[in-house]
Formats: C-alpha cells, sequence, structure tokens
C-alpha cells in the first residue's frame, strides 16, 4: 500500500516539476533546450525528493542547466506546492541522470560489435 502512494507521489511530482520548468520558470539561458524530467525519488519520510534531469546537449550544457535548476529551487518548490497537495512538501534535488548517453553508447558498442562480426562472415 505505501508503494502505491509513494509511486503516486513520485508520478505527480514528476509531472508537476516537467510543467514548471516547462511553462513557469522564465530563464533565456534554458530557452530552446531539451529538458526532462526523467524520474523522481522519494525518500519515504518525505523529507527529499530526487529528481532525475536528462538534457540532449553537451556536458557543459547539462551542468549549466542542473546549475540554473539548483538556483531556481526555491520558486520551483513554492510553484510545486501549489500543484501538488500534500502536508509535507519534500525538500529538492536535482540530479543529472545520464541514462540516454549510456544506453547510447552500449547500443553503438553493439552496432560496432555486429558490423565487426559481419565483416569476418563475408
Amino acid at each position: 500500500m505505501a508503494n502505491i502512494r509513494m509511486s503516486r507521489i513520485n508520478s505527480e511530482i514528476q509531472r508537476a516539476v516537467a510543467d514548471i520548468i516547462h511553462n513557469r520558470l522564465n530563464n533565456p539561458d534554458l530557452d530552446g533546450l531539451i529538458i526532462s524530467v526523467t524520474y523522481v525519488d522519494t525518500a519515504a519520510d518525505l523529507s527529499l525528493a530526487k529528481i532525475g534531469i536528462s538534457v540532449l546537449s553537451t556536458d557543459d550544457t547539462r551542468d549549466l542547466v542542473l546549475l540554473h535548476l539548483s538556483k531556481a529551487k526555491s520558486f520551483i518548490r513554492r510553484e510545486l506546492a501549489k500543484l501538488v497537495r500534500l502536508r509535507t512538501l519534500p525538500d529538492i534535488e536535482f540530479v543529472k541522470d545520464d541514462s540516454y548517453e549510456k544506453g547510447k553508447k552500449l547500443l553503438d558498442l553493439i552496432e560496432d560489435v555486429a558490423g565487426k562480426s559481419g565483416e569476418t562472415d563475408d
């Protein structure tokens, strides 16, 4: 029962933070970037919510996005309180999610190995 509740809380926070970043956060440095909220992991006592952020760009730009989001944390948390009804709103922490890049590297390696094994069969 608690897992279902935490899953609902995580998905509500994820949806709300994505909406805040895309529609309510006025930061010209973030305009034109593809920013995804990939996951939310909230502690069982609702003290902290780790929010995974993925950006399709260079490493420097990803770090810059995380820096801007961290600076806007109080604004995002205030807006989050308006969108998500919880008695205790968790503190938020933005975390870089590089699972897309890891997956892409893995696919490139698989294609490379498949290409090399295909060349030896000829």
